[in-house]
């Protein structure tokens, strides 16, 4: 069995190793930004001197259309053609258009090869100059390796941190407090016992809740005693203004009684005047007692409606007074919902923060560097003009326009969910926040 598996294991590294060399053996085609060297030279019949063709002196580039321009033979194409087949063109050209007996000899050298690309998770992306036999991880070390975060980056988070958790527990004694306000203005318009929210009540103890739960039933208790100090006064007039017609009603009946004995006596003194039995100073002094007694009389009637009215106006008073403050209270109480809302939607803001500066961002930090330490490499290539993408390892080389894409090997440990919270951060992140 084990003579089995190591035979096995020795055909696979031959395996690879003939893949590599018919790789690395395969001819290299031109493309556009190749700069090539020409030489071209031929013997001289009856001499057997060797003749250089002066013209082809220099370097010539490939251009984005894929020719070349020589002199004398003109365009070339060269765009998926080897060196030998450009050599065999430029021969066979001469040839033709010099009226040569044979074929001088041409040869075409690569003297730099057009640049590759590195993209992706590298420090330096853009293009470098290609070299023979450039593999993969050589063209990740020219653009400066993989990609490091920043020293100061996991510095940041402990700051966002910190001042999430002090925003967070500022936002929740805000809340707490309008929570307690709103119960407060609940009991205060229903008229009803005081009662808090059973997470504020079970933590009557802390002090700062028990100081926000103090300050309420304070309050509530002090504009209770003021309505109602406001109420007793009005009733208290009532009661005094009602006292007042019971004496003036009194006072009318009896005026009323002198009224009608006056008027009696009046009569029987008009009648002894008559006669000239009694004097006129006399039934004169009676109409003026009758005169001043009916004056006296309508002066207290219009006191006891005076007081009816002023009885009529304690109680509007009243109820005026418990409606100024049941809508006062009602305009607190929108106010202060609007507000906890408001606390609600920023306090679930901060915690988000706290959750990205605490847990979320760190621990991606730690995912994508442990990603990073084993990238996952992808050739772009050109192949009979078509792009292709081919996954590669770090030792396959490359060939001259060639992207290289240097992307993150994310395991899906690392796109889910990040285990570890310490205690006071889930204390901020969940259900009532206990920050005091």
């Amino acid at each position: 069995m084990t003579r089995c598996l190591r035979a096995l294991h020795l055909a696979t590294i031959a395996l690879i190793v003939n893949v590599g060399s018919a790789r690395a053996e395969e001819p290299y085609r031109l493309g556009p930004l190749d700069q090539l060297q020409v030489k071209v030279s031929d013997l001289r019949a009856g001499t057997g001197e060797a003749y250089q063709w002066q013209a082809f002196n220099g370097d010539f580039t490939v251009g984005a259309s894929g020719r070349v321009s020589l002199p004398v033979v003109g365009e070339i194409e060269a765009s998926g053609r080897t060196t030998t087949d450009i050599a065999t063109d430029i021969a066979e050209r001469l040839k033709a258009k010099a009226g040569l007996a044979t074929k001088p000899d041409a040869s075409v050298q690569i003297i730099k090869f057009r640049p590759f690309y590195v993209t992706g998770s590298v420090e330096k992306p853009g293009g470098y100059e290609f070299r023979p036999n450039l593999t993969v991880l050589q063209s990740v070390s020219l653009a400066g390796g993989i990609q490091r975060v920043p020293t100061d980056v996991l510095l940041q988070f402990v700051r966002d941190a910190v001042q999430s958790r002090g925003e967070i527990k500022q936002l929740s004694a805000t809340r707490f407090a309008l929570l307690a306000r709103q119960a407060r203005l609940d009991a205060e318009i229903k008229d009803t016992p005081l009662t808090f929210p059973q997470e504020m009540e079970s933590r009557l103890k802390e002090p700062e809740i028990g100081r926000i739960l103090r300050e309420e039933r304070l309050a509530l208790d002090s504009r209770r005693v003021s309505l109602s100090a406001q109420i007793a006064n009005l009733k208290q007039n009532k009661e005094f203004l009602t006292e007042q017609i019971i004496s003036l009603s009194s006072k009318d009946s009896t005026t009323g009684e002198q009224l009608n004995m006056m008027k009696q006596e009046l009569s029987r003194i008009s009648g002894l005047v008559s006669k000239g039995l009694s004097a006129m100073p006399r039934q004169i002094e009676t109409s003026q007692t009758i005169a001043t007694l009916e004056a006296n009389r309508l002066d207290v009637q219009i006191a006891v409606i005076r007081a009816r009215q002023d009885i009529s106006r304690a109680d509007r008073d009243i109820l005026d007074l418990k409606d100024q403050r049941r809508n006062a209270a009602l305009q607190e109480l929108a106010e202060t919902r609007i507000k906890l809302n408001e606390t609600m939607a920023k306090l679930e803001s901060a915690r988000n923060l706290l959750y990205q500066a605490e847990i979320r961002s760190p621990a991606t930090v730690v995912a994508n560097a442990e990603a990073y330490s084993k990238p996952d490499y992808v050739i772009l290539r050109r192949r009979d003009g078509k792009s292709e993408q081919i996954i590669a390892d770090e030792g396959d080389l490359l060939q001259p326009g060639d992207v290289v894409r240097v992307q993150p090997h994310l395991t899906e440990a690392a796109k889910g969910p990040v285990p570890g919270m310490n205690a006071e951060t889930a204390r901020a992140l969940g259900g009532p926040v206990n920050d005091f």
